[in-house]
């Protein structure tokens, strides 16, 4: 009788778990990379139910708690990358794989695109990253970004300013990359965002002319000096302006 007990006790509790299987898994993130190093990554489960962690690569060690699956790796001294699966699962035939990654030794980091561009509104764009370590990632002001699994993640908020524009970069030992990034801003009108219009006095010439050929006077409103006359060497006594001056509008602002 009391083997009968434990036999039916036994199933009875392969029957709940069974029915408290989750049907579904919803991860955070569906792949993490470790430097060579070796580091840990948290990842937040959803699930309406039970599950468990049916694989998992010899490399990688996992602990989960309050539904926080954290995964370790210790350094990888292989002299290859390492790739692997966890698979988490629940109800019968509920999977959910999370890809895991491990730099060797960086030898190249070739993004797909060594320019991106943002509307005024802002928002997220990703570009594909060609490499076999794990870059770490430096944004300049105003935009964020983020690498994950051969993947960069960019954003950046809506810009009520003037353009902006920088360099990401992205290094891995002794190797690195650098990717443009820009953003639509407001601009002045007058001067087309740049802050500088055509000198009014010379007409964006650099000197003014008085006499003739024979003598011009270097535009003192956009920065000249000096006067050219009959005989004079040009470069010892004339020093021509820019031809351009401060916006008026926009105070140089370009905004």
């Amino acid at each position: 009788m009391k083997k009968l007990f434990n036999y039916l006790s036994v199933v009875a509790l392969l029957m709940l778990t069974a029915c408290n299987g989750a049907t579904f898994i919803t991860p955070d993130k569906d792949a993490v990379s470790f430097a060579i190093d070796g580091d840990e990554e948290s990842v937040n489960i959803s699930a309406d139910g039970s599950w468990s962690i049916s694989e998992c690569p010899e490399w990688v060690t996992t602990e989960v708690q309050d539904s926080v699956l954290t995964i370790k790796t210790a350094k990888n001294e292989t002299g290859a990358v390492r790739e692997g699966d966890i698979i988490l699962s629940g109800k019968e035939g509920v999977n959910v794989k999370i890809k895991v990654t491990q730099a060797a030794k960086c030898t190249h980091i070739t993004p797909a695109s060594d320019k991106v561009e943002f509307e005024k509104e802002g928002g997220t764009q990703t570009v594909n990253i060609d490499t076999d370590g794990l870059p770490q990632v430096e944004a300049p002001e105003g935009f964020t970004a983020t690498y994950a699994a051969g993947v960069l993640t960019i954003n950046t908020p809506a810009n009520e300013e003037g353009v902006k524009n920088g360099e990401i970069k992205l290094t891995c030992e002794d190797q690195s990359a650098t990717i443009a990034v820009s953003q639509k801003g407001n601009v002045c009108p007058k001067c087309n965002g740049t802050g500088k219009i055509k000198c009014p006095k010379c007409h964006g010439r650099g000197y003014t002319s008085y006499g003739g050929a024979d003598a011009a006077w270097g535009c003192k409103s956009c920065g000249g000096r000096g006067y050219e006359g009959e005989g004079m060497d040009l470069d010892d006594c004339l020093v021509r302006g820019s031809g351009r001056i401060r916006c008026p509008q926009c105070g140089g602002s370009g905004r």
